[in-house]
């Protein structure tokens, strides 16, 4: 098996900055989703400062991804 590094773009660091203020600021209501969110936030400052992430990594930010997607959904804003 192979760990590939897939490197990140501007568009992709924007989404894991707005990703990491969720995360920071939903409050949360399990020890598991706090260490969760934590280690999360640490790996999204990792990818930041290396440029990359590998695919073991993938898993975890597809995952929470689809959950702050899910967020932004409900919550959304309504056009006047």
């Amino acid at each position: 098996m192979y760990n590939n590094a897939t490197f990140v773009d501007e568009k992709q660091l924007e989404f894991l900055k707005e990703m990491d203020t969720w995360l920071a600021n939903e409050p949360w209501q399990s020890d598991i989703e706090i260490k969760t969110a934590m280690e999360v936030r640490t790996m999204i400052t990792k990818i930041e400062d290396k440029g990359y992430y590998y695919e073991g990594e993938a898993e975890l930010l597809n995952i929470m991804r689809s959950e702050y997607l899910k967020y932004k959904k409900k919550n959304k804003k309504k056009r006047l």
